[in-house]
């Protein structure tokens, strides 16, 4: 895995299907690790804001938003908070290193300092706005994720997270 000061903004290859720009760097997906952050917790609708406090990613997260989608009308940048997708195949880790299954709900993370690997897959045209589709790929958590009222999911209602291989570098 790589860190977001290893991606060169100027080597990324973008697709067009259909309507939408695909990216992919070094002949893989657009995948690499941002700052260490707060979550704001998981919304209702599967995302959740990182607050970040390092200044040089967020400008280089801008200028990567204007080389991707030029003009674009909704960023995933709100102040210093990324804007990300959760969905059903992330991978999510303790701070140990060791895959858990939380149960997935709205309020997941709240308050919790995370890292996360993300994919920037594409971008999306819905509404009149344009923006990136950008998903968490692995999250760990850096505190404990689990207290008494973060419950574990019966396995019969979870999302069946996959199994996956810890990719932090740090």
């Amino acid at each position: 895995m790589v860190f977001w000061t290893e991606i060169n903004i100027d080597q990324i290859t973008t697709t067009t299907v259909g309507t939408r720009q695909r990216f992919s760097y070094n002949g893989g997906p657009l995948r690499f690790q941002i700052p260490r952050g707060t979550s704001q917790g998981l919304s209702e609708f599967k995302s959740m804001y990182v607050n970040l406090t390092h200044g040089e990613f967020i400008q280089w997260w801008r200028r990567l938003e204007e080389f991707l989608c030029p003009g674009l009308s909704n960023s995933n940048l709100k102040g210093s908070s990324l804007r990300l997708k959760v969905d059903d195949s992330v991978y999510v880790f303790d701070k140990d290193s060791k895959q858990i299954n939380p149960e997935v709900r709205e309020g997941l993370f709240r308050g919790q300092d995370v890292a996360c690997l993300i994919d920037v897959d594409s971008t999306y045209f819905f509404n009149g706005n344009s923006g990136l589709t950008v998903r968490v790929y692995q999250v760990k958590t850096l505190t404990d994720v689990l207290t008494p009222e973060t419950p574990t999911a019966a396995p019969e209602e979870s999302f069946s997270l996959a199994k996956g291989v810890c990719a932090f570098l740090a």
